[in-house]
């Protein structure tokens, strides 16, 4: 899948993103989306570092949520056959 359009980039977890200030691609917490400071140059390679040292990375058990796809594949593949 191709990402690399206007507003579709992917960019991994905690990369410096070339941006002027150096902001660094940050995981979230759920509730500081709602955050009015909240921005994507929020956060750099400056402080960072800070950030990591006072609150855990908010994807660190990430893994223990993961979920197969497999069933949720199959029923979409039957669904769109349906439709066909």
């Amino acid at each position: 899948m191709m990402r690399n359009a206007y507003a579709q980039t992917a960019v991994a977890p905690y990369s410096v993103r070339a941006r002027r200030g150096a902001p660094v691609a940050t995981p979230l917490e759920w509730d500081e989306l709602g955050s009015r400071n909240m921005s994507p140059d929020r956060f750099t390679i400056r402080d960072i570092p800070k950030r990591l040292a006072r609150q855990r990375d908010p994807w660190a058990n990430m893994n223990r949520r993961a979920r197969s796809l497999t069933e949720p594949m199959r029923r979409l593949k039957k669904i769109h056959a349906g439709t066909s």
